[in-house]
């Protein structure tokens, strides 16, 4: 495991699990983020991580990764929501490509040896037939369909090319979820509805399939890759079983959430080109020794304990998260 981590958006719902499970190896990590909505320090906890506010387009950036000289950036930090991204195209092109080529611009400047980039599985766009290889990318923003995937799917080629001076390595995680993400993502909204006595809306037909993965498990991967990669490569993350449909995945919160059948309903609201499934191939990380440990239904009822006991971190969090969406109206 490289010993000394710089860490961007580590404040962040995955980036904040990475870094605790980097600290629990004996990794000295220092951590860059930009402060947003998203960002909490108190997802760090006790930790007594060094932490600089930072934007990575700053050129500050430059300057701190100069001067800490890590063994390796693991670059978290980007503009994440897809529906944030319906009305912000240019804000999230302007995080995550540009903030991508400023990541890598300091680390190949100073020297630094491996810069981990992670991705999305939205970059491939919709799984129409088997699960999607690392191979099977389009160049540029190919089949991706959110400003999002489409942002991300750019800077997945940009990071790539610097593989002739840096080791660099793009993951491609599936949906992740657990304790201490926002309310305005699927899972997190779903139980703090739950929890609030409110129904969980599901958009369109929701038969939408996404792979879910519990937030640990990808914390695990990564840093697997990360320490056994022999070279610049890409990687799939994700479960590789019990796929499931929006829907399932909601009722399975309200069931841990000791709700009803009927807090589930069906939305005349549908996202703008929803893509109907995504699903990746982790064959090349499996063969590395990794395979997750905590199933989908273990994941969501250990996520609805935690926002169970933790209400008064996310309940001042869902008005924002809320106004977000158009999804009030019932079909069914």
């Amino acid at each position: 495991m490289n010993k000394d981590v710089l860490v961007t958006g580590g404040l962040g719902f995955i980036g904040a699990a990475f870094i605790t499970h980097l600290t629990s190896t004996g990794a000295s990590v220092v951590n860059v983020d930009a402060g947003t909505y998203a960002a909490d320090k108190e997802r760090l906890g006790n930790l007594t991580t060094e932490t600089h506010l930072v934007d990575v387009r700053d050129p500050a950036l430059a300057e701190l990764v100069a001067t800490k000289r890590p063994n390796a950036i693991v670059h978290f930090a980007a503009e994440t929501h897809v529906t944030r991204s319906e009305t912000d195209a240019e804000g999230f092109f302007s995080t995550n490509v540009d903030g991508t080529r400023a990541v890598l611009d300091a680390a190949r400047d100073a020297g630094v040896e491996t810069v981990l980039h992670v991705s999305t599985d939205e970059v491939y766009g919709p799984a129409l037939d088997e699960p999607f290889r690392e191979t099977d990318k389009g160049p540029g923003e190919g089949k991706a369909t959110s400003a999002y995937a489409r942002s991300k799917a750019v800077a997945d080629d940009l990071a790539l090319t610097y593989a002739n001076d840096l080791r660099v390595i793009v993951v491609r995680p599936t949906n992740c979820f657990g304790p201490w993400q926002h309310p305005e993502k699927a899972i997190a909204r779903w139980t703090a509805r739950a929890l609030a006595d409110e129904r969980l809306p599901v958009w369109g037909d929701g038969e939408q399939i996404r792979d879910w993965m519990y937030v640990d498990d990808a914390c695990s991967a990564i840093a697997l890759v990360m320490d056994k990669a022999d070279r610049s490569d890409v990687f799939n993350i994700g479960p590789g079983r019990d796929t499931r449909t929006n829907r399932s995945i909601a009722e399975a919160v309200a069931q841990a959430a000791a709700r009803g059948p009927d807090a589930v309903y069906l939305t005349a609201y549908d996202r703008p080109d929803h893509d109907r499934r995504y699903s990746v191939d982790a064959t090349k990380l499996r063969n590395l020794g990794w395979s997750p440990e905590v199933g989908v239904e273990e994941g969501i009822r250990r996520t609805v304990a935690w926002f169970a006991d933790n209400r008064s971190w996310w309940v001042d969090k869902v008005g924002s998260a809320e106004a977000l969406y158009d999804d009030v109206e019932e079909r069914r």
